[in-house]
């Protein structure tokens, strides 16, 4: 049985079929709130707990460790990465 391989372009979401600027954000957010995630979860403490860190409801961290980025902006995953003590920063190149 032969296997056929594609080479992706470096985003998953336009590998997918989504059209490039809409693959871009999402790629964006998905990166983000993988980012939260690993910071919350390496913090070893329990949803509320991290609710009460961060000032948001606890639903909103549950929403963060299952991953639901469409529940997100990117604004909103920015500015819970800074309450949580980390910096984001961009860096624009030619398409």
């Amino acid at each position: 049985m032969s296997e056929k391989m594609t080479v992706s372009c470096g985003n998953v979401f336009e590998d997918l079929g989504f059209p490039p600027d809409e693959a871009a954000a999402m790629l964006a957010r998905e990166t983000l709130l993988i980012a939260l995630e690993k910071e919350l979860r390496g913090r070893g403490k329990k949803q509320q707990e991290l609710a009460e860190e961060l000032n948001i409801p606890r639903t909103r961290i549950s929403e963060v460790m299952h991953r639901k980025t469409e529940r997100f902006s990117v604004d909103k995953l920015v500015s819970l990465l800074y309450r949580a003590g980390k910096r984001v920063e961009f860096r624009i190149k030619p398409a």
